[in-house]
């Protein structure tokens, strides 16, 4: 189990940087654009396209950035005053579902990304944005969600069985 948290930590930390680099770059590429507007009154060509690519490559990626460190909502109405081994094992559940419903919105991401790869999907505005690798982006996260859904699942059952969280 060791191993898998190590392997899910270095997964965490190299698509958190992917979409921390993806912030980055849309908050720069706004704040340039706004300054010439204002100035020059003259938008810089493209950022709004790539604002859309940032914003998703941001939520996509972030995903297993944001679950490693356990940042998003939970609800522990249901489990607040059980006890540990009860708690693990309804947390479990939870994880479960959380995995069957990212493996239902990836199948069908996935089949997408790939059709958009055959055909060099572009996107028409002020600039032509070939969004392919965007949608195979998306698509690689929401399965490595996923799997570390299913991680989580795994790691619940096993806490909630006795094994020391190690």
């Amino acid at each position: 189990m060791h191993v898998l948290k190590k392997i899910e930590s270095r997964l965490a930390s190299i698509t958190g940087v992917m979409a921390a680099a993806a912030l980055l770059f849309m908050m720069v590429s706004t704040a340039l654009d706004a300054t010439s507007r204002s100035l020059f009154n003259f938008p810089l060509p493209g950022v709004y396209e790539f604002s859309e690519i940032s914003m998703a490559i941001i939520v996509y990626l972030g995903l297993l950035w944001a679950q490693y460190d356990r940042k998003h909502i939970r609800v522990s109405l249901i489990s607040e005053n059980k006890n540990k081994r009860t708690k693990n094992a309804l947390e479990s559940i939870g994880w479960l579902f959380a995995a069957l419903f990212l493996l239902v919105i990836t199948v069908p991401t996935i089949e997408g990304a790939y059709s958009s790869f055959l055909d060099k999907e572009f996107r028409w505005g002020i600039m032509q944005m070939p969004i392919w690798w965007v949608k195979i982006i998306v698509a690689c996260g929401l399965f490595l969600a996923f799997i570390q859904m299913m991680l989580h699942f795994l790691l619940s059952i096993y806490i909630s069985f006795g094994a020391n969280n190690d």
